[in-house]
């Protein structure tokens, strides 16, 4: 017995836990058979279960065809609109479609199909009758058509109809019920014999396992036993093992270790002190030099090649992300704006390649939708053979500043705009009231059968015209205040909608209400409601041949700003991208040609003097959708002035 021990210890681990592992090899693949023949019959049961499901779902289909043509019917003949024959339509083109498919699920099953069969028959005579019906009704006969309804004969089939797709439904519910019942079985047949077969291996496997522990945990024990018996400094030695497999080999080896172990010991403990030193000195080094790059009031990164290598916390704060979590140094390039991230990439590319100084401008997108303007330059840094070894960069941020100078531009054109609305105020208007009033005596004095009246009503017309120009750029040019209030965003939408319900109806406009009336907003009630008017009146022209106009009202925060969010979207036309950047300037207009182009300007003025935000979104042939966004309080210090 102790020789064949040996023999035993003495073959490689690898044979030892082959020749242990062939009992429960062999149950396994036992259980893997029996396993596989119960799931062919739970799947035949469940291939049964599918069947079941797909015919009842094809019986509901055509019991709701029938009932859609039963209701066309009715409404055609009540009212001779051809827009209700459309479930007739629908319900010949696919009945028989539905009809040979629910036959051939249920011609294996004899009472399912006498049932579906003698209600086919009852749905084709109410088809003939009624498709009879309405030809007459067609050719001006509706008196027969009425009567068959009046009567209740359509009526007495469907009735007919339903009490054979009931019968129909209670044999296949029957048939759901066995399904179920049989996969039930079958599924716990299949569980039990796993678990049996499943500890029918597991009680193999620990016997085999058993059988290799004592020639391979008790070395190990004992070699363990060795090790924690050094003083953890000082290699233990460890005894070599007389046999020919593995945990003999590794005891030779690791004495032999040990002993090697020992010698370098001595060579470590004379260095020791120098390198603790050394490290002393690095670490401070380096924490200084990361304390100044990371409070640096700029982005600073390097790169080596196209890969950054190291990027300080300001880049990470000016990208949006958090400096105090755990990331890769190029995170920051995930949030370049999508338009500026492969320009920004090819050109640095070539200049690594030119192994040139680059620099350019971008947009960083943070994570809460807000857009900053950044300044980058990066320079090589070489060697002292000249030799580029990395690219030094550094991020600025340059969003105020670009901030102050559109402002500055924008404030310039207004005051120029001012100047010029003053003076045709001024030089038009009293003109233009002297024209209308003296176009207007000749009218009256001018029979209304004489040509020259329709002269003169052109004058006064034109006049009008003229005048809503003048008072339309007064309006956009003066000074107005914003005199908040608390109100419901849905009650302004609705009075809205009813100014312009007479357009909406002659357009035939489908009109999107918004999900949430009860939004409450604190602003300038009729400056808003201005905004919402323009924005749906451009809408409206964006469809004169009808559509969708839907509009949405959600409470939103932009930072850390709560407010309310209004989107007003049609499906119309839409705005050629060339033209969407200047939408909001004054004097533009892409569709009103005898308009002013002065709309959308003065909503962005109200909008922005409420401290909110206005834009468009625009595809060709696919509609428009404008955003507003206002912040939920109001303006500090009272009302503000529009410029």
């Amino acid at each position: 017995m102790r020789r064949l021990l040996q023999l035993f210890n003495d073959l490689p681990i690898a044979r030892k836990l082959l020749l242990t592992a062939l009992i429960p090899l062999a149950a396994f693949l036992v259980l893997a058979v029996q396993t596989y023949r119960s799931l062919e019959t739970l799947t035949e049961h469940e291939e049964e279960l599918d069947r079941v499901y797909v015919t009842q779902r094809t019986a509901a289909e055509y019991m709701r065809l029938v009932v859609d043509y039963e209701t066309g019917f009715r409404g055609y003949v009540l009212t001779g609109q051809d827009t209700y024959l459309e479930p007739s339509k629908n319900a010949h083109q696919h009945l028989p479609s539905i009809e040979h498919a629910l036959i051939t699920l249920t011609r294996p099953h004899q009472a399912q199909y006498e049932a579906v069969l003698a209600a086919q028959r009852l749905v084709k005579q109410m088809l003939d009758e009624k498709g009879a019906l309405i030809q007459s009704v067609k050719h001006g006969q509706r008196a027969e058509a009425l009567e068959y309804i009046e009567q209740g004969r359509g009526q007495s089939l469907m009735r007919r109809v339903r009490g054979h797709m009931a019968r129909f439904d209670r044999l296949e519910q029957s048939a759901l019920n066995d399904a179920l019942a049989n996969m039930g079985r079958a599924r716990n047949a299949m569980v039990k014999q796993t678990l049996v077969g499943m500890a029918l291996v597991f009680v193999l496997i620990v016997f085999a396992l058993q059988l290799i522990a004592r020639s391979i945990t008790g070395p190990l024990v004992g070699l363990a036993k060795s090790v924690r018996s050094s003083d953890g400094i000082v290699p233990a030695d460890i005894p070599v093992l007389a046999r020919r497999d593995e945990l003999g080999e590794l005891t030779r080896v690791m004495s032999q270790m040990s002993r090697q172990a020992r010698r370098y010991l001595d060579d470590v403990r004379k260095t020791e002190a120098d390198l603790r030193a050394l490290n002393d000195d690095l670490a401070a080094s380096e924490a200084k030099y990361r304390s100044i790059v990371d409070h640096a009031p700029f982005g600073i990164f390097t790169t080596s090649g196209m890969r950054v290598t190291f990027s300080n916390r300001y880049d990470r704060v000016l990208a949006g992300l958090n400096p105090d979590e755990a990331g890769e140094p190029e995170d920051f390039r995930r949030m370049i704006h999508p338009e500026d991230r492969e320009r920004v990439l090819r050109e640095y590319a070539a200049a690594v390649a030119d192994d040139k100084p680059y620099e350019t401008i971008f947009r960083f997108v943070r994570p809460d939708g807000t857009v900053r303007k950044v300044l980058s330059r990066r320079i090589p840094i070489r060697d002292e053979a000249g030799r580029t070894t990395m690219y030094q960069g550094f991020n600025i941020d340059i969003t105020a500043l670009d901030a102050m100078q559109v402002q500055l531009s924008r404030a310039e054109r207004l005051a120029t705009l001012g100047q010029v609305a003053a003076g045709i105020a001024h030089e038009l208007r009293n003109p233009l009231v002297g024209i209308g009033s003296t176009a207007a005596l000749l009218r009256d004095e001018i029979d209304p059968a004489d040509g020259k009246r329709a002269d003169l009503d052109i004058i006064l017309n034109e006049t009008r015209r003229l005048d809503r120009i003048v008072n339309q750029i007064i309006d956009y040019a003066r000074p107005r205040d914003v005199l908040p209030s608390t109100w419901t965003v849905g009650d302004v939408i609705e009075e809205v909608l009813k100014l312009l319900d007479t357009r909406i109806v002659a357009q035939r406009i489908a009109v999107g209400r918004p999900p949430s009336p009860a939004l409450v907003v604190q602003a300038d009630r009729d400056q808003i409601k201005q905004v919402l008017l323009n924005l749906c009146q451009n809408a409206l022209d964006a469809m004169p041949e009808g559509g969708e106009l839907k509009l949405t009202a959600t409470a939103t925060r932009q930072g850390d700003i709560p407010g309310v969010s209004m989107d007003v979207a049609d499906n119309g036309s839409g705005i050629d991208p060339k033209d969407l950047p200047h939408v909001f300037q004054p004097f533009f207009t892409v569709r009103k040609r005898q308009g002013t182009g002065l709309g959308l300007a003065i909503c962005r003025n109200i909008v922005e003097a409420h401290g909110g935000d206005i834009s468009l979104t625009s595809e060709p042939g696919r509609g428009t959708t404008a955003k507003l966004w206002l912040p939920q309080g109001a303006s500090p210090g009272g009302a503000r002035p529009i410029v």
